[in-house]
């Protein structure tokens, strides 16, 4: 147990928490249309082609003699701006249609998930960033306090951005989504709901990806969503329910962390996947 007590130690975890609860409920939300349109480990490659951006900002800031934590970094190697580029181009490449990709979606998906777990190990490795090499791994499960203040910034201005475009395309993106040769068949511009949906999913990887980590977003954004579509019955349950399971995993993965040392990453994503035992047995009834 921790010498100071949890709410005493406020000052410390508001941030951290506040980011979890937001990056929870954003991912969420987005995980019941990652789940329905069979694109879970485009969310994970996503996840981990953010954490590269993090990553290779302290690299090449490593060699110009920049520290990316501070406040007069360049705009160009700063960790958020890498990594929502990395996020939003892998997301493109990601929606090209067949035709034009000439390689199949899975592949694709594989690539991309293998290429960049295998560049943030190599950055880490590298000894040029041994100092923070602690805080780059801290990306693959997340921070119990090292969010500031500008992440959580960041994250608040992409719920607001996806929240501005699910609530004008709603119903558009749960048409493609459900059915998406119909939705072409009548005229639906498919291939750029898709473009703008996978955005939307890319600029939360990437803001969630610098405040919590690679595996929680990629919990959040698959595992609540799955138990909800588990035993709702209707869209708009199952996104209220996978919302609400995020942020309690959240909530108590963070606290559970805090009190009994465990890794917070972890911890929240290990109870997400808690929420599918409960799921599955009302599922049988």
């Amino acid at each position: 147990m921790t010498d100071i007590g949890f709410f005493e130690a406020y000052f410390l975890w508001r941030n951290a928490m506040a980011a979890a609860v937001v990056a929870a409920a954003l991912c969420g939300y987005l995980g019941v249309f990652i789940i329905l349109r069979r694109m879970a480990f485009v969310s994970a490659a996503l996840s981990q082609v953010s954490g590269l951006g993090v990553a290779l900002s302290f690299f090449v800031g490593s060699y110009l003699g920049v520290d990316p934590h501070g406040d007069a970094v360049p705009w160009y190697i700063s960790p958020m701006f890498l990594a929502l580029v990395l996020s939003c181009a892998a997301s493109a490449l990601l929606a090209l249609p067949a035709r034009a990709r000439r390689i199949p979606s899975e592949s694709l998906v594989a690539l991309a998930y293998l290429a960049a777990s295998a560049a943030v190990v190599l950055v880490l490795a590298s000894p040029r960033i041994v100092q923070e090499a602690h805080e780059v791994g801290e990306l693959l499960f997340g921070s119990a306090v090292a969010v500031r203040e500008q992440n959580l910034e960041a994250l608040a201005a992409a719920a607001v951005l996806v929240a501005l475009v699910h609530g004008a395309l709603f119903k558009d993106f749960v048409f493609v989504s459900f059915d998406g040769e119909t939705a072409r068949s009548v005229g639906y511009p498919v291939a750029r709901l898709d473009a703008m949906l996978n955005l939307t999913v890319a600029v939360t990887a990437a803001m969630a990806t610098r405040a919590i980590g690679t595996l929680p977003v990629f919990a959040f954004m698959v595992l609540p969503a799955g138990a909800a579509l588990l035993v709702a019955r209707r869209l708009w349950s199952a996104s209220v329910l996978a919302v609400a399971i995020a942020i309690v995993s959240a909530v108590l993965g963070y606290y559970l962390s805090f009190a009994y040392q465990l890794p917070t990453g972890p911890t929240m994503a290990a109870l997400c996947a808690l929420a599918w035992v409960p799921a599955a047995l009302l599922r049988r009834r």
